[in-house]
């Protein structure tokens, strides 16, 4: 156990939790991102609070692609991922690559995959994977299966932060005509702000009989609850199915799947390869799903034993969900600001670099 971290939660009867949040005065989740405090909480039985990226304090960082953010004080990496640079917003000659800050200190409990392992220099034990793998022990999925095929979009593919799917004019791959709509169901990870809308939009996610994806987080829900599924990739010219080294790490594939199937112990993947102004053969993809996607293999004790605090796992009730219990309910998932913290944290972000 890690007794600065117990410490701290015996003081604050809290566990410090580092998570994505969205800008200030925005009022939406993204999906991924916003489970992590539920997902610690449920591993725990204890309430969260939100921890800076970049801070003095120990704390717990689990979900997300968010190793590269993390500086300053003692952090405990669970399940986490990073990005091989510390701007990966930027392109080409731009990007820094990540090196560790040296007024940090991680102590790692397990990474999402070895790509995050190796960029993040641990020292500790092989354990691999996303926490959001284990929700299945502590949430049903729905029983009744609305549509055929579940199309989950990332962020960066939606024209604005609605609610419902909205893709962008230039993303053709995502039409679906008339005669496909009572089928093929297009989600977006982006909810309102509260534990009930992020629990609204796991189920809807859950209720298709299979899913493609460029969301991370909407494959390890596929995968973890045993939904067949694809990586909808958008890099390549032509249509179709294709099979992926996994150990080719030039951006034929987004590196966050990389390192998510590598931490599965696999050394290829099957995907769908769709260009962005091409409409989508959505029969052709669902033949597809059925054709070549299998179970994935994951030993998840390993990745339960890691975790840094006293294990005492929810369960899920009567109605078959610990995000039935108050603790879950009662869950932050917007960081308080408090006047002046924009430039505390401006200044935070260029001193603990």
């Amino acid at each position: 156990m890690s007794k600065d971290l117990l410490d701290i939660v015996a003081s604050k009867a809290a566990i410090p939790v580092s998570w994505v949040t969205p800008p200030a005065g925005e009022d939406y989740l993204n999906l991924g991102d916003a489970l992590s405090p539920v997902i610690v909480s449920m591993m725990s039985g204890l309430p969260v609070t939100h921890a800076p990226s970049k801070s003095r304090q120990t704390r717990l960082a689990a979900v997300g692609t968010i190793g590269h953010m993390m500086a300053g004080g003692h952090v405990h990496v669970w399940g986490t991922g990073t990005s091989p640079n510390l701007n990966p917003g930027q392109h080409g000659d731009d990007k820094i690559p990540y090196t560790r800050p040296v007024d940090t200190r991680f102590t790692f409990h397990a990474t999402r995959g070895p790509f995050s392992r190796r960029v993040l220099g641990s020292d500790g034990p092989a354990v691999y994977g996303d926490p959001l793998w284990l929700l299945p022990h502590f949430h049903d999925a729905p029983v009744k299966k609305t549509h055929e095929l579940g199309v989950i979009l990332h962020l960066a593919e939606l024209s604005e932060r609605t609610f419902d799917a909205r893709p962008k004019d230039t993303e053709g791959r995502h039409h679906v005509g008339p005669s496909d709509a009572g089928a093929v169901k297009l989600i977006n990870t982006v909810t309102p702000t509260t534990i009930g809308a992020l629990r609204e939009r796991l189920d809807e996610i859950l209720s298709c009989k299979r899913i493609v994806s460029t969301s991370l987080h909407g494959m390890v829900f596929a995968e973890s609850y045993g939904i067949p599924c694809l990586y909808f990739s958008p890099r390549s010219r032509s249509t179709g199915l294709g099979r992926i080294d996994l150990s080719d790490e030039s951006g034929v594939i987004d590196l966050r799947f990389v390192d998510l199937y590598r931490g599965l112990g696999l050394s290829e993947l099957d995907i769908w390869y769709q260009p962005r102004q091409v409409k989508t053969n959505w029969q052709a993809v669902i033949d597809a799903v059925d054709k070549v996607w299998a179970p994935k293999v994951f030993d998840d004790r390993p990745l339960i034993e890691s975790f840094p605090l006293p294990l005492a796992m929810m369960g899920k009730g009567a109605r078959g969900s610990a995000f039935d219990a108050p603790v879950i309910a009662a869950l932050p998932t917007q960081r308080k600001r408090l006047p002046g913290q924009a430039f505390i944290e401006g200044l935070a972000d260029r001193f603990l670099r």
